[in-house]
Parts: C-alpha cells; structure tokens; sequence
C-alpha cells in the first residue's frame, strides 16, 4: 500500500522502537505526530500520524521502520486536520472521551497552531472569505480541492444568512486631495492599524467586484459617476445593510469600515443635486464619520461634515510622512542611457540637416 500519510496505532507495549528518534531517522517523512493514550477505557497504546507529501511511501517499508506487523498501519483517508484532532479526542464525534491536551502530543511542526488554523474554515465571525482562501491555498494538494469545494458552499449558505440580517455599525472615512498626496498609502496604513483585512476596489465600472468578505474595503479614487446617489446612500448606510451592485452577482458588505479616496472633495459631488435636492445631500455627507485631507507636507483629520459638506470643527494636523520618503527614495534610473547600450542612435540614419529631437 502506498500512500501520502498514515495512522500507526499500536499497544504500548508492542512497540519495540524509539518513535521520535525513528520518525527523525528517515527523510522521507515530513511531518509526524504522535501521543500515548493511556487515560482511555482500553489498554494504553499509541497513535502516530505520518506525512510523506509531496511524496508516498510503502506501509511494508514503514512497518519495517517501526518492526510492527503492516495491518497496524492505515492510510490515512480524510482530512489531514481530523486525522490530528484524533490524537487529542478533538472531533465533535469524541466529546464524550477523554480530552487529552495538547501539550502531550509530540510533533516536529507546530501542532497547535495547525489545529487552531484549521477552524477557521467557516468561522465568519472571525474571518473573512479571503483569509479562508488563503489558508486553503497552504493546505496539501491533495486537501485543496476538497477544503474549497466545502468552503464555497459554507460561503452561499452565510451570504443568505448576511442578506436577512440588515442590521450593522459600519464607519465611512473619506480621505481627498492631490494625486501624489498618499491618499492610498494612508488608507491601507489605516486599516493595517486597526488589524482590519480589506481589499482595494478593482476599477470605477464595478468597485466590489474583488470583494471577498473583508472587515473592511478601500473604494480607491472613486467618482461620483460610479454610483447613483441613491445607491451610494444605501451602501455607506451606517446602520443598515443591504445588498450592493456587482457584475456578476450582487453582494452583500456587512464589513466595519468603507475607505473612500478621491482627488475631489465631497462638497462638488452630484452637482446636480446641489440645489434641487439639498436634504438627499445631507444624507450623504451625515454617513461620513471621519473625513481627511491630504496635502504634501501635512494631514488635515476631522471628525465629519456638517450640512453643506464642508468639516466640521477644527483639524487635528498631523505630518505628512511621504515627505521624507520621497527624499529616501532611490535616484530615478536613466532609461535614455539604458536603451543606448541596446539602441543605434537615431541621429546615424538621419539626413545631417535634420536631428532626431527635431522629428519629435
């Protein structure tokens, strides 16, 4: 039998070898874990766990390794996380058996992290789609398909789930100025600092269109043209969520904080609106909780907008920090001089009245 990984499960007594300093001897193992259950209503004897991946190994080899009988060995058949929950009596089905800690397994990677790591595959309330994604993609090959298979369903099931629930405590941080300020710098830095995941909008047409059920999500140099006011309102609602436009299917951001950057200030949007339908306006500007200005040297902080769209109160002032690392930043390559060394001068098959900058 050949096979990726295997369970060893053998009496205490019946075990004639060292198994850390056997699992250490041979290569072809990558990973093992094992543990002594002697708290259970049987004799005490041993579970080990082995993974040969990428590889496979043969059970008559690995019995001859451990110089027990082959029937004592089993392949391995689910996932690799149940296998490792075995070992502590960690799976829903064992709750009535003794708990062993985990501190009493031996492994040579870090057992329990892998455990904890392996829980979030579903745990919306702790993280999002694409941290699920992420850790799915470090999984074996073997266990890739499968795990993704399992959580895209769980993904449909909690969307229908979100779209019932219309309650929600969402902050909206609009952050303006020039191109070359750090608007988008800033928001990732922002976010960074309050341990939100998020992902930056992929274009004007269809802004969540990337969305994978971050905390939070940057709508970068966004305009005014993206949405309908109407539908703007609706997504930075403050306490109410509901579904939002997407091209493919609609979704549904139940995240903590929406990050607007844009070159223009929130006053001179939805011109149209400006006279005939001031009070809508009004709604706009209430849902900004925090709204930031960007100059080159200095950052303007205000806590929001009063009813004609301008700041409210006065500016905690802070140091533009791009400023000193434009200075850092390495000295601009000479792309002229790189194609020289590649290219013939133009001027060479030019008439000699005539010069290659005045062609341009």
């Amino acid at each position: 039998m050949n096979t990726r990984q295997v369970e060893i499960v053998c009496d205490a007594d019946k075990l004639p070898v060292d198994i850390q300093e056997t699992c250490m001897k041979y290569k072809t193992i990558k990973q093992w874990a094992y543990i002594l259950h002697d708290k259970d209503d049987t004799r005490p004897h041993y579970h080990i766990y082995l993974n040969f991946s990428p590889s496979s190994c043969d059970s008559k080899l690995i019995a001859e390794w451990f110089k027990i009988p082959e029937n004592f060995i089993e392949r391995v058949k689910g996932r690799k996380t149940d296998m490792l929950l075995y070992l502590t009596h960690g799976n829903d089905s064992q709750k009535n058996k003794y708990q062993y800690s985990q501190s009493e397994v031996h492994a040579n990677f870090d057992f329990q992290t892998e455990i904890e790591s392996s829980k979030i595959i579903g745990d919306f309330k702790n993280y999002s789609y694409a941290q699920m994604l992420l850790y799915i993609d470090e999984l074996p090959l073997s266990e890739k398909a499968k795990e993704f298979t399992r959580l895209e369903k769980l993904w449909k099931h909690h969307l229908q789930i979100l779209s019932m629930d219309t309650e929600r405590n969402l902050e909206v941080v609009f952050i303006t100025g020039k191109g070359g300020t750090g608007k988008t710098y800033y928001a990732k830095k922002f976010l960074n600092s309050l341990n939100y995941d998020f992902c930056i909008s992929s274009s004007s047409n269809d802004p969540f269109q990337d969305y994978l059920g971050q905390k939070a999500i940057i709508l970068d140099d966004l305009r005014y043209t993206s949405f309908d006011l109407e539908d703007l309102l609706k997504i930075l609602d403050n306490n109410t969520s509901s579904s939002v436009k997407s091209r493919f299917s609609n979704k549904v951001f139940h995240g903590n904080m929406i990050v607007i950057t844009s070159s223009v200030p929130l006053v001179y949007w939805y011109p149209d609106y400006k006279y005939s339908k001031f009070d809508t306006l009004n709604q706009l500007y209430r849902r900004i909780s925090c709204y930031v200005e960007m100059k080159f040297d200095e950052i303007n902080v205000y806590d929001g907008l009063d009813e004609n769209g301008k700041p409210t109160g006065s500016a905690r002032v802070f140091k533009n920090e791009l400023v000193e690392k434009e200075k850092e930043r390495p000295p601009k390559r000479d792309f002229g001089a790189a194609f020289g060394k590649i290219c013939e001068n133009a001027d060479l098959f030019l008439p000699d009245n005539v010069t290659a900058k005045k062609i341009f």
